[in-house]
């Protein structure tokens, strides 16, 4: 008898967990992702370097704000860089917001993606970025906003990070996973989000994501990838050959397990003026949206 009621309030939990998961990612629009996308790529230019890149960090910090994230703040570092034969020795910044936790106020659960963006031509003047990578900006916005929309009270703290000088050698992330203000050895995993809102097919029976991971992440791929099945209708399948090339990276070089989510169909558009809003599919983005949310909310 206490197997069987044991058993049944496991049940009665779940159910009442996944309601709540469905309920909140029901509120994941595709319409609120497109807008962060478009007045990111309104921007003009979201090279590093170029002289706007503080405003473009302070505006991503005030749209957490506008969210109700008071605690939302710039964390600076130092890049030193020859580029295209220019030398730049410029401070540049991550911005962090945060729900923090009910019961594991110090073990971080991150959501990320770079803001930065370059085109492979000399005009740095117009870096539209929209896929590349105001899709994953808009990504974890989008999470920030309907998380806080439906008071979702985490376990551990979910912080979100719209990473600098990705495009410049993963600097940003480099810089926080390395030795982050006061988050040494607290962080739980990393979620990554990078170019996730190209996919050409109108059709969802088309859709796929690649979930890539590292040699320490395996099992927390398998879990996204059963959120995946029951939470969204996009296919998956894994392919690392790129698990080097994002701010998922450094995470797993400091000993985190880190996730990197990668659109399945390959950007022509990548780094180039033609990487904008029109030539992404926001109703595919929407569904790896929802895929890290889900996967943040069922591990809280």
């Amino acid at each position: 008898m206490i197997s069987i009621t044991t058993c049944r309030e496991k049940e009665t939990d779940e159910l009442i967990k996944e309601n709540v998961i469905r309920s909140i990612i029901g509120d994941i629009q595709a319409d609120s992702i497109e807008k962060n996308v478009q007045w990111l790529q309104d921007m003009g230019s979201r090279f590093c370097f170029a002289p706007n890149h503080r405003e473009v960090a302070t505006s991503i910090m005030r749209r957490f704000q506008q969210m109700g994230y008071d605690n939302a703040k710039l964390d600076s570092f130092y890049v030193v860089k020859t580029f295209r034969s220019i030398l730049y020795e410029q401070i540049q910044y991550n911005v962090i917001a945060y729900i923090e936790g009910t019961e594991y106020p110090d073990s971080l659960c991150v959501m990320g993606g770079h803001y930065d963006d370059v085109v492979s031509t000399a005009d740095l003047s117009v870096v539209p970025g929209a896929n590349d990578n105001a899709s994953g900006t808009a990504a974890v916005l989008e999470t920030a906003r309907v998380l806080k929309s439906n008071n979702f009270r985490p376990k551990s703290t979910i912080m979100f990070v719209a990473f600098g000088a990705e495009e410049m050698g993963l600097y940003g992330s480099r810089d926080f996973a390395a030795s982050p203000e006061g988050y040494s050895g607290m962080i739980r995993f990393m979620l990554n989000s990078d170019m996730i809102a190209f996919e050409t097919s109108p059709s969802p029976s088309y859709w796929s994501v690649n979930i890539i991971d590292y040699d320490n992440s395996h099992d927390l791929r398998h879990a996204a990838e059963e959120i995946c099945t029951k939470y969204t209708v996009l296919s998956f399948f894994n392919s690392n050959t790129y698990n080097k090339q994002s701010d998922s990276y450094p995470f797993f070089l400091n000993g985190y397990k880190a996730l990197f989510f990668f659109s399945g169909d390959n950007d022509t558009n990548y780094h180039t003026y033609y990487d904008v809003a029109t030539n992404c599919n926001f109703n595919y983005c929407a569904e790896i949206v929802k895929l890290q949310c889900a996967l943040l909310a069922d591990r809280n």
